[in-house]
């Protein structure tokens, strides 16, 4: 196969095929990564107890912080590949992807040293329970130690799809999700490792899919390869990440911070409840697969276009994505509403943690689709360099409104309904926001996005 017959131009053809063509990799990729998310809380809930199920979803939200800034900083870089890739400016593409790797490994070892030194604070800040937090303890500094082949990954994965390239970071997911399931039975069941085995599982699976990732990085585009002892950092490439990346990085950092904050108040009711509402959580994180799929596309498509100029190709793609995002999650959410139950006792059958889990799952599964319109016109507005916009809305809806609503709905009334209703009143409102944004600013008008 041939460098340039791994990748799509999203510049060219039509564009329900090349979307098509483009989402089916991301969307199994997605699917993968939300298996391998899942992989942890689903050994621990059925090899060992409820506890340790509850001590995992303790330090979930402690665990996204990274996670999340990760994710904006590798935005940037795509956005930049994406731009330079679709003007055919080869030889900034190439810097950009050197000065990321610089980047993303010095960030990786940065937050790995912050998270072991404030992992009693932030645990202390979350209300971990006594009875679980020597566990929780463990699990998470174990875990934190990938962090740095996390970044790595994220970054080259986002590259690899900037560049047209989705298939890739699809087989490495695959991989690294099967060597993480593997590794964590053997270590829970066979070595008695506890909640540290599948922390550790995480940590192994991270380091050989990065192997793997930069190898094929190199091969996309002969004109794109670098050596890897000897990378180059560029002073303006790291001024232009950093003016595309803190913000959706500070924007991804302040939502966890306010479920960080949302999971403090969780930690005060009871075991069941913590652990119901910990896998409610993940379960319903695969309503979000489709529309992080497609943001995904929408931010290549947008960032390769307005590269090419090609502007009312960036206006019928932009709309394309959205109905499909939207049917798309409509048809999971009522799938997961229905089947509440049976997704939650995968993890746990305790009854309570049935109970709290399913109730959290229904309260929440469909709010995804207004907060579809926010990952669909964010991710777009991004592709096109608008990064602070998008982060001021998600701030606004996703983090203060919650923490208000929430704040003030447990001292009115110290009921976990209100926990279940402070994720739907986030995400709709973000997702009706961004909607108006989108379809009423001067901006979006000017930059020709619709």
């Amino acid at each position: 196969m041939s460098a340039k017959s791994k990748s799509i131009n999203l510049t060219e053809g039509d564009i329900t095929h090349q979307l098509m063509l483009f989402v089916w990799p991301i969307m199994l990729a997605n699917i993968f990564q939300q298996v391998y998310n899942l992989t942890n809380s689903m050994i621990v809930g059925n090899y060992i107890n409820t506890n340790a199920l509850s001590a995992v979803s303790s330090t979930q939200s402690i665990t996204l912080i990274a996670n999340f800034f990760f994710y904006g900083v590798s935005t940037a870089s795509g956005i930049l590949v994406s731009n330079y890739y679709g003007a055919g400016e080869k030889g900034k593409v190439r810097m950009v992807i050197q000065t990321s790797l610089i980047v993303s490994f010095l960030l990786g070892v940065s937050f790995t040293a912050a998270g072991e030194i404030f992992t009693p604070w932030m645990m202390n800040l979350s209300n971990v329970n006594e009875v679980i937090y020597r566990e929780a303890e463990i699990y998470l500094r174990v875990f934190m130690l990938g962090y740095l082949p996390l970044f790595i990954y994220n970054v080259i994965f986002f590259i690899m799809r900037s560049l047209g390239d989705s298939k890739h970071p699809l087989y490495y997911l695959m991989t690294s999700c099967v060597i993480n399931i593997i590794l964590g039975v053997i270590f829970v069941r066979v070595l008695h490792m506890g909640v540290s085995g599948p922390a550790l599982a995480t940590v192994i699976s991270q380091l050989i899919v990065d192997v793997l990732a930069v190898r094929a990085l190199q091969r996309i585009d002969p004109d794109l390869r670098f050596d890897l002892k000897r990378l180059e950092i560029d002073a303006e490439t790291v001024r232009r990440l950093a003016e595309l990346g803190i913000p959706a990085a500070v924007q991804n950092m302040l939502i966890s911070l306010s479920n960080l904050v949302v999971q403090a108040y969780v930690n005060l009711f009871p075991v069941a409840a913590i652990a119901g509402i910990g896998v409610a959580n993940k379960v319903s994180t695969w309503v979000q697969i489709p529309m992080q799929s497609i943001s995904t596309i929408g931010t290549n498509f947008v960032g390769q276009n307005l590269g090419a100029k090609k502007y009312t190709r960036v206006k019928n793609g932009i709309k394309l994505c959205n109905r499909i995002a939207t049917v798309i999650t409509i048809i999971c959410a009522s799938f997961v509403f229905v089947f509440a139950e049976r997704f939650i006792a995968l993890f746990d059958t305790n009854p309570d943690v049935v109970r709290y889990g399913a109730a959290m799952t229904r309260f929440t599964v469909f709010s995804y689709v207004p907060l579809t319109w926010s990952h669909i016109y964010n991710g777009c507005c991004r592709g096109a360099g608008n990064v602070k916009i998008p982060m001021i809305i998600a701030v606004l809806c996703q983090c203060v409104a919650k923490y208000f609503f929430v704040t003030i709905g447990l001292r009115i009334s110290f009921d976990i309904h209100i926990i279940y209703l402070s994720s739907a009143l986030a995400f709709s409102l973000a997702g009706i926001v961004a909607s108006l944004y989108f379809h009423l600013s001067p901006w979006t008008k000017k930059r020709q996005l619709r």
